[in-house]
């Protein structure tokens, strides 16, 4: 997984407030816990050290259970949330401007551009991975973005690289390529609608010149749960 951004401003604030949290928990237990604990151990200790290395353990701690298992919950504020959460398996299909050979075996309806595909998302409160995949070829993101501020549904952005088809079934131009993703989250029936392009990697030639490949991307969320 790799981490993404927001255009919230309250997640960094939320983080400090998590800080604030841990110190007064430390406060407490240098107040309640460590005198007793300073008795039991035979030898004397910096006065800062078990404090310090105490708020490094209750702030992370604090900060793994909310980035894990506390921030998608239903009661969570939706302005400490921030972004949906996208994680689980999705199915649906894209449509491709590529030109290149694809055989029937591998289109949604004989011998047109879409393309039957799936998502799996697996997403924390500060990381995501988004695994796309078709029965010919399979990509993973890089890095990604929400934008949730200024629009009336949440997108989301990321950036992924493509393996390129199998290599025994490879065109001269359908190697390994970059591109970028843009969907759209309906929140009413749970889908995700967008677009992609690739990179140079993947500009199909077109008489003197080269066209980069892009298309359209739909998908429903069909669990909660990613297969990946």
């Amino acid at each position: 997984m790799h981490v993404y951004s927001s255009d919230n401003e309250f997640r960094p604030t939320f983080l400090a407030t998590l800080g604030v949290v841990a110190f007064v928990v430390v406060i407490a237990l240098n107040a309640y816990v460590f005198p007793w604990l300073y008795q039991q151990i035979p030898f004397e200790i910096p006065s800062l050290i078990v404090p310090g290395l105490a708020f490094g353990v209750v702030f992370g701690l604090f900060r793994r259970v909310f980035d894990r298992r506390l921030w998608n919950k239903a009661w969570m504020p939706d302005f400490i949330a921030a972004v949906p959460d996208l994680t689980g398996h999705w199915e649906g299909g894209i449509k491709t401007s590529y030109e290149g050979e694809i055989s029937d075996d591998y289109l949604a309806d004989g011998g047109h551009r879409p393309m039957t595909a799936t998502l799996d998302i697996e997403q924390t409160w500060s990381k995501i991975i988004i695994h796309f995949e078709t029965d010919r070829s399979q990509s993973v993101s890089t890095a990604a973005n929400f934008q949730t501020e200024g629009t009336l549904h949440p997108k989301l952005s990321y950036l992924f690289e493509n393996e390129g088809a199998d290599v025994d079934e490879q065109a001269a131009d359908e190697g390994p390529y970059d591109g970028t993703t843009r969907f759209t989250y309906r929140e009413s029936n749970d889908r995700l609608v967008g677009y992609y392009y690739t990179g140079p990697a993947r500009a199909s030639e077109q008489g003197d010149g080269q066209k980069t490949t892009y298309g359209t991307a739909e998908f429903t969320r069909m669990s909660d749960e990613s297969q990946k």
